[in-house]
């Protein structure tokens, strides 16, 4: 973190009677939004504006004169606007109303603060703003760590391509494993059903691998030497069916690199020391070919989401 990121977290992180300035860039402009925790922020109403209907409405109704008793709230001549969104979250949202935003991206460090952004720019109206950060939300920092998050924040905002990269994201898991996330209760029964049937209908599309073993040819479990000894105890249907059934379970090619279902396959087949070694290599090696049919398996499957609303 640099010294000025430094310097903006510990002013935000006080609680203050008397309001403080937010520094630069917000120390200009011919408005003060001034947040919940009394920081002030300079800014334009221009910009406002132009990122915000509901500013923009504001701003377009006659203005307190010298003798309204409204006038006394200003500071350093400047109408103050008080709001109830706090100076970390404030500051991200004006960010994106920067006519650089998209050059110069506020950093949103987690999927909290990004609630809290959306929530504001859904409050003030800034259409352009909210789509702009929903998809940012697909990053792989995001996904990897919360993709139901991730997902259920997408399809909240109707966002078509990051709801979809989410819903695949979450093939990796039993349809079962991720827990509850409170996002899901901004989206419908029958989105959350929706996500649950692609996961079934991509894990049942599975099955036309038995059409491609020769195609794919499943890296061996076993050796000569274990062959010789007469320890192999899985036939080569059994050792396809499980890994079809791996797949249905959980659609995604990272689920044959499990180490628990790999130890499991190796000693089902009763392979020796040195195959137990060498079988997750060949493992990793052979899901980078088999990526390719069942991502196009996983294509052809719809996300049945309504997106127009």
């Amino acid at each position: 973190m640099d010294v000025a990121l430094s310097k903006c977290s510990s002013i935000e992180d006080e609680p203050r009677e008397v309001p403080v300035d937010a520094g630069a860039p917000f120390d200009r402009g011919d408005v003060i939004l001034r947040s919940a925790d009394n920081v002030d922020f300079h800014f334009h109403k221009l910009l406002l504006s132009l990122a915000s209907s509901f500013f923009s409405n504001m701003f377009s109704l006659p203005q307190p004169g010298p003798l309204d008793d409204a006038a006394d709230r200003t500071r350093h001549g400047l109408p103050i606007i008080p709001v109830a969104e706090k100076s970390v979250v404030l500051r991200k949202l004006l960010g994106f109303c920067s006519p650089v935003y998209d050059t110069d991206v506020p950093a949103l460090e987690d999927l909290d603060i990004v609630m809290s952004v959306l929530d504001a720019a859904d409050k003030y109206d800034m259409k352009r703003v909210g789509n702009f950060i929903v998809k940012m939300i697909a990053a792989p920092r995001f996904l990897e760590k919360e993709p139901m998050r991730v997902f259920a924040i997408a399809c909240r905002y109707r966002s078509e391509a990051e709801t979809l990269m989410a819903a695949r994201y979450m093939l990796r898991f039993a349809v079962w494993e991720p827990a509850y996330v409170s996002e899901l209760d901004f989206i419908s029964g029958s989105d959350f059903q929706r996500l649950v049937k692609y996961h079934a209908n991509c894990g049942q599309a599975m099955t036309q691998l038995t059409l491609m073993w020769s195609a794919y040819p499943l890296p061996l479990l076993d050796c000569k030497f274990c062959r010789k000894k007469g320890v192999s105890r899985l036939s080569l249907r059994e050792y396809q069916d499980s890994v079809i059934e791996a797949l249905r379970i959980r659609p995604s090619v990272e689920s044959l690199l499990n180490p628990e279902w790999i130890d499991s396959m190796v000693k089902r087949a009763g392979s020796c020391i040195g195959c137990r070694e060498r079988v997750p290599i060949k493992f990793a090696e052979y899901v980078k070919e088999l990526a390719f049919p069942v991502m196009a398996m996983i294509l052809e499957i719809h996300l049945d989401i309504d997106f127009r609303y």
